[in-house]
């Protein structure tokens, strides 16, 4: 007997994700070896420039440029400076012979200063006007009074001297702050490191000439050692988005593959489903069509005519022991009950009939109200009541003639013909049960075709809208590469 191998599944081995900080950490590390060689090769590069073009490389040219631009700067200053200390010398010497000038008026004066003269005329005033003195004596005083008041107004011409002193003295400060002007220091200073960088770039060329192989050996050198860093570099990037692109397609790919198999397990929940529902119309199709009419109309001939074979295979049918009829577990013996004694449901409600589909009626529709009384001759009344006995059906009755369209009789004499229209719908619905039957059955698998056509046709549309392969029988394996 010949065996069939299932298909064997694929297993995708989950990529490990690469770390992007560790990958930043190594970039960064390689682009600084990078650096420090490009670094050292320019380097040996410029030298090799010296050589080749000795004192007109674009440094050195651009440092003579620099240092004739700070030689005009300088010179100019220099003239500025000189017609400075011209003018601090005039202003020095005008200075100092008026300060001689008024230092030898001062000498002259009986007092130093202004307060000091105007504290004594006070005294010799406040002196004169006390009346305590001699003639004489206020003689003496209110001319000295005079004297002192002439010297006062010399005072006054010595202080204007003195601000005109001040303000040469600030406008000589300010020529002397001049002459200290810091540019002049800052344009020495980068003149003298212009120079050394200027002669440092001369001693390294003449120190180029010496070994001028060994130069180029270390350029060789420094290229090739610059284009390992560079590899590196691509090296270590290509990896990383390699390795990112490729845990990307993963997890793309496995996010395909299980919305591919939530999408088949929908599709095949939903053809499981739509075969239930086919089964399910198709189960009820198949049954016997007009069972409950039939049975309605044998019950009602049989409570209409108790005579009838209808009631009369009734009754066997009730009569009959049932397979799954409960037992009864023990006797009772009643004769050793007392007490008055239940009437039993039949005992109390004559002529009580539920058809074969009738509803159930609770206390409140075995009432009175819920019934239909119709008079009958021939049956026994009270003596308060009209002749006529009383024709009742219930509810139960009345529903199920309507049920199966036949008019409710309104009396005994009406009974006949409900007879004849009942048997006549039984024999219809025997004679068209088999008919109505088929008909159920082929409009079932008519709904049924119906749904298998609407189902072929969105799988068809699934299919065509989807581009990708079916990828039932792929697994993805949920392990890191090691």
């Amino acid at each position: 007997m010949a065996t069939t191998e299932e298909p064997k599944k694929n297993f995708v081995q989950k990529p490990e994700k690469p770390d992007q900080a560790e990958f930043e950490t190594n970039l960064q590390k390689a682009n600084d070896d990078h650096a420090a060689v490009r670094e050292k090769l320019n380097s040996v590069k410029q030298k090799l420039e010296f050589i080749k073009s000795p004192g007109k490389s674009p440094r050195q040219q651009e440092l003579r440029d620099q240092l004739n631009e700070l030689r005009a700067a300088q010179q100019a200053k220099k003239g500025g400076r000189a017609q400075i200390d011209e003018q601090i010398k005039a202003l020095d010497t005008s200075i100092k012979a008026r300060i001689k000038e008024q230092n030898t008026s001062m000498q002259k004066m009986p007092y130093r200063t202004l307060d000091e003269l105007e504290d004594a005329i006070k005294r010799l005033s406040a002196s004169v006007d006390s009346g305590k003195m001699m003639i004489v004596d206020e003689r003496k005083a209110l001319a000295e009074i005079s004297s002192l008041n002439k010297v006062k107004k010399n005072f006054g011409a010595f202080s204007e001297v003195q601000k005109t002193i001040d303000a040469d003295k600030a406008k000589l400060d300010e020529l002397r702050q001049q002459r200290k002007d810091p540019e002049v220091q800052e344009l020495s200073d980068k003149y003298e490191a212009v120079k050394k960088e200027l002669d440092d770039l001369k001693l390294e060329q003449d120190a180029a000439f010496s070994n001028l192989n060994q130069l180029r050996d270390e350029r060789t050198q420094l290229q090739e050692e610059q284009q390992e860093k560079w590899q590196a570099i691509q090296t270590l990037r290509d990896e990383y988005f390699s390795a990112k692109n490729a845990y990307r397609a993963y997890e793309q790919e496995a996010w395909k593959i299980k919305r591919e198999k939530r999408a088949k397990q929908e599709r095949e929940a939903k053809i499981a489903y739509r075969r239930q529902i086919a089964q399910e119309k198709m189960e009820q199709a198949s049954e016997k069509a007009y069972t409950s009419e039939i049975i309605t109309c044998e019950s009602l001939i049989g409570f209409f005519d108790p005579s009838s074979a209808e009631a009369a295979r009734k009754a066997k049918l009730e009569s009959g022991p049932r397979a799954l009829a409960a037992q009864p577990t023990r006797s009772v013996d009643a004769s050793a009950i007392t007490g008055k004694k239940l009437a039993k449901k039949e005992d109390r409600e004559d002529d009580y009939f539920i058809g074969g589909n009738g509803k159930k009626k609770g206390k409140k529709g075995r009432k009175d109200a819920g019934a239909t009384t119709i008079t009958s001759p021939d049956a026994e009344s009270p003596a308060a009541e009209s002749p006529a006995a009383k024709f009742n059906l219930n509810v139960g009755v009345l529903e199920e003639l309507a049920k199966v369209d036949v008019e409710v009789p309104m009396g005994k004499d009406d009974v006949p013909k409900t007879l004849e229209k009942l048997r006549e719908k039984l024999a219809w619905y025997k004679e068209n049960q088999e008919i109505k039957t088929k008909e159920n059955i082929a409009k079932a698998q008519k709904e049924i075709d119906r749904l298998e056509a609407e189902a072929a046709k969105e799988d068809g549309e699934e299919a065509s809208g989807s581009s990708t392969p079916k990828k039932a029988d792929v697994e993805v394996r949920e392990e890191k590469a090691e």
